[in-house]
This record gives C-alpha cells, structure tokens and sequence, in this order.
C-alpha cells in the first residue's frame, strides 16, 4: 500500500520503481487533484511497469513530446502520406498550448499533466482566439483538444505513456457555438447584385461561383475560360505563408460554370483590369489579408447607403440588408443551388468538398420558404392524387 500525503494542496504519493546503478533506490512520484485520481493513476502506473513500459521516458515534458510528435508527422509529409497544409495548421494548433500561459503547460512533464491543466487553456481559447480575437467556435476548439490528444496517444504508441488520455476529460465550454455560416438573405443578394463597387466582382464570385476569398486571390484572368463560360480553379493563396499553393483539397480542383450574370460581368471587367489578378488591390497587385479587410469595410458601407430606407420603412418589412463575410458568400452559393434544385453530388462537387457530409450541412438548412413550398408540393400531390 502506498502511502497519500498532501504537499502544495495536490495528494501525493511515492512509487518505489527499482535501484539505479549503485543499487540506490529509485521512486516515481505521483501527484492529482483529488484522492481518488490519485489511486488510479497508482494502478495505471503499476500496470504500466508491469506491461514494460519505459516509465523514466515520462519525465520528459510535454513541449518536448509535440516536438517527437510533429517530427513524426513531418516525415509522415515527405512520405507525401500528409498534405504540408495539414501538417502547417497542426503545428500551429499546437503552438498555442506550447504557448499557453508563458509556456506553464508545456514545461509540464508529460506523465503530471491532469485535465484540470489544460482545462484553463481551452477556456482561454474559447474566450479569445489568437488568430482572430474573437470566441472560438465548438468545432474549432474540439480540433485543437483532438490536436493534442493525439501527442498524448503518441507517446502511448512510443510506450512512454500508459495514463487515460487527460484530453478526453476536457469540456467544450457550454456557451461555445456552432461555427456561424447561415446563407444570407435574398434582399441582400439583391443589392450585391445590383450595387457598383470595387468588391463586386469578387463578391459575385464568391456568390455565384462558390470559390473561397484564397482561391478568388489567386484567380487571374487565364483562369477564365470565356470560350466554354468555365471558371477553372487550380490553386489558392496562403495569407499565414504568403503564397500561392494548391487548393484546399484535391476536391477543390474543379471547374465552374458561369451564369449569364457572372459571364457578363467578368467579361465587363476584364476590358477594364489592368492586371492579371482579377481582384487587385486598390492600385494594383495581389490582394492581401489588410486589403481584403478595407476592400470589405468600404464594400458594406457602400451597400448600406444602396440599401438607403429609413428607419420607418424598415419595420414595416421582412427585407433588409445584413453584413456578410466572404465565406458567407461562398456558404450562400451552396444554399442557392439547394434553392434551385440541385441534386447533393453535384453541389458537392462544384463547392470542392472532399467529403459529402460538408455539403450535407448545409443542404440541411432549410430555410422556412423551403418548407413552406414543401407543404405547397405535398397539396398539389394530393389534388393531383384526388383528381386522378
């Protein structure tokens, strides 16, 4: 039986783990929050020896186990088994806790790390994104608990760690939502499309192509295809790395039809650009994160004044303008080819979804006209039924 004490309000407890090289006595110290976490990570450590995992390994830290961890993943992209773009928004995941708290947790030996210790940096996290400033989202946050659950079943892998995993016991904080991509509205389609400004064009490729704000940076006119009326998509532009690469998935290599609108358009503009980026900066050159966020704000400023109804007016209507963000847009392509009829495969497709269950979502948002004409189709089908 091991003897518990208490030191610096943590329950504690000494395991005795063999003699060194002179035959001096070799002990494991334990520590957790609670008496009865403490018992049970006794038995794991126990069952661990017995099992010959190398228990002096886990005296190394965690920042030092990312390190191992994101090494074998680097060459797991060299086996070209991972896409760098993968292996890049991992490292990056993983920063922020080797980050977290001047470095607290990371200097934490990997075997006393408890889900109360990492606890406080998800909280942290949902409360400020670093990349954003703003929440953090349920999803993205359960990205960067899975991130660093996977260091952890690492180190298991490199039998140097037989614990339950910490990370399965952390908490989405409750007031965590859904990542916000509702299709706008179509008073505000209306106004994109009828609005002259420097973002318009870049608006209604988003809006009536689907292409992400990266791939839409990347685009120039040998891109467009006015022969065939086809948008071809072949690569996008990184705003972390500063560069172009490939598109987000292999899936988003695709080729895009043009409406009669959007061919107009573009074939409107291309008479008037004076570079071979189709969305410039203001006086000329690629777009860049800074330019994107001006070119937005003066865009909405712009189709406010379009919008030009008093207050009165609008609380008599439904309609009105509501700000977007570019991916709105591209989330608001996928919601009008639902609205007009198209089939799942072939959204998923032109949207440059790797997996069907992406496009699935959003094709789940109904909005309340759909069901409406749901219950309108299922009249006609029964007038239709009773006449026959």
């Amino acid at each position: 039986m091991n003897k518990i004490y208490m030191e610096k309000g943590s329950f504690c407890a000494r395991l005795y783990i063999g003699t060194d090289t002179n035959g001096k006595p070799k002990y494991k110290k334990l520590k957790a929050q609670t008496e009865k976490e403490l018992e049970k990570r006794i038995r794991e450590f126990k069952n661990a020896m017995d099992s010959g995992l190398n228990v002096l390994k886990n005296n190394d830290t965690l920042l030092k186990w990312i390190n191992h961890y994101l090494e074998s993943v680097e060459n797991e992209v060299m086996c070209d088994n991972i896409k760098e773009s993968e292996y890049k928004t991992l490292k990056s995941r993983l920063q922020y806790f080797v980050d977290y708290s001047g470095g607290l947790l990371a200097k934490t030996k990997l075997n006393d790390i408890l889900p109360s210790h990492i606890q406080p940096a998800v909280n942290a996290l949902y409360k400020k994104n670093p990349s954003t400033g703003k929440t953090t989202a349920k999803k993205t946050l359960q990205r960067y608990i899975r991130a660093l659950a996977n260091v952890f079943e690492f180190a298991r892998k490199e039998r140097a760690y037989n614990f339950c995993n910490p990370c399965d016991d952390v908490k989405i904080p409750k007031n965590a939502g859904e990542n916000s991509r509702t299709a706008i509205n179509k008073y505000t389609i209306q106004l994109i499309l009828t609005t002259e400004h420097r973002a318009k064009v870049a608006a209604c490729i988003m809006l009536l192509a689907g292409l992400r704000r990266g791939e839409v940076t990347a685009l120039t006119w040998f891109d467009i295809d006015f022969k065939n009326r086809i948008i071809n998509v072949n690569k996008s532009y990184d705003f972390k790395q500063f560069e172009l690469k490939e598109t987000k998935t292999k899936a988003g290599m695709r080729k895009i039809p043009m409406n009669d609108f959007l061919y107009n358009l573009l074939l409107e503009a291309k008479k008037h650009s004076k570079g071979s980026y189709i969305a410039q900066k203001a006086y000329g050159g690629r777009m860049t994160e800074t330019a994107w966020k001006r070119l937005f704000e003066s865009y909405m400023e712009a189709l406010r004044a379009a919008d030009g109804r008093d207050e009165d007016s609008l609380c008599f209507s439904d309609e009105h303008f509501e700000e977007f963000t570019a991916h709105q847009l591209r989330h608001t392509y996928c919601s009008m080819l639902q609205w007009s009829g198209v089939d799942i495969k072939t959204a998923q497709e032109l949207m440059g979804h790797s997996e069907y269950g992406v496009t699935a979502n959003i094709y789940t948002h109904v909005d309340e006209q759909s069901k409406a004409n749901a219950a309108m189709l299922q009249d006609k089908f029964i007038k239709e039924t009773l006449v026959s």
